[in-house]
């Protein structure tokens, strides 16, 4: 056995230990460490070298543990990281989903296509238009401008009236104009922006 594979194996050791110690009750990583152990301290003998450079090896297999440990902790941390990112995306989807529903009720509550329903209250309605502009300020327009139009899009496809027909058109046309105001303004804003530097 050469001494790069000698300090691998003092490297393997190390974590082996390090685990039984952290693992008391499982017997599982005892076992492997005494393993390791027998077969690190036959590799020793069996190689003859003297003690100088043995201790030359373990620092080695020192470095070669603490690099191991490192690259361990990065890989948990980007793990989290990564689990975190997906966790906020499916948050995100959830909230779009939500914002879509509370503007079609709006929409449908407009077009009076929800007869059956009792007439909303001025609570619900105050709630899903708090919820609607908190989504707003979180998201942005743009955001919520193309989720409006992919309710408006679904509710076309609804069986409607030629009134609720010509009301969607009306609600269609407003919701363009909030889009040139909404998003005018803030192109305006950051062409003037550029202009004074």
């Amino acid at each position: 056995m050469n001494t790069k594979e000698l300090a691998n194996k003092y490297a393997e050791l190390l974590a082996a230990k390090e685990k039984a110690t952290m693992h008391p009750e499982d017997k599982g990583y005892e076992w492997k460490y005494n393993q390791l152990s027998t077969f690190y301290q036959d590799a020793v003998l069996k190689t003859k070298l003297p003690k100088e450079r043995l201790a030359e090896i373990e620092k080695e297999g020192e470095s070669l543990h603490e690099q191991y440990e490192r690259e361990q902790e990065e890989a948990n941390q980007f793990k989290e990281t990564y689990k975190n990112n997906v966790l906020n995306n499916l948050e995100g989807l959830k909230e779009e989903k939500d914002f879509k529903k509370a503007y079609k009720h709006k929409v449908l509550a407009f077009l009076d296509k929800e007869q059956d329903e009792k007439q909303e209250t001025e609570v619900n309605k105050d709630k899903r238009d708090q919820q609607m502009e908190a989504f707003e300020s979180k998201y942005g327009y743009e955001k919520v401008y193309a989720l409006k139009k992919e309710v408006l899009d679904d509710i076309r496809e609804m069986d409607l009236t030629p009134s609720q027909r010509e009301r969607l058109k009306e609600v269609e046309r407003d919701l363009e104009d909030e889009k040139k105001i909404k998003l005018g303004k803030s192109k305006k804003k950051d062409t003037e922006f550029e202009m004074e530097m």
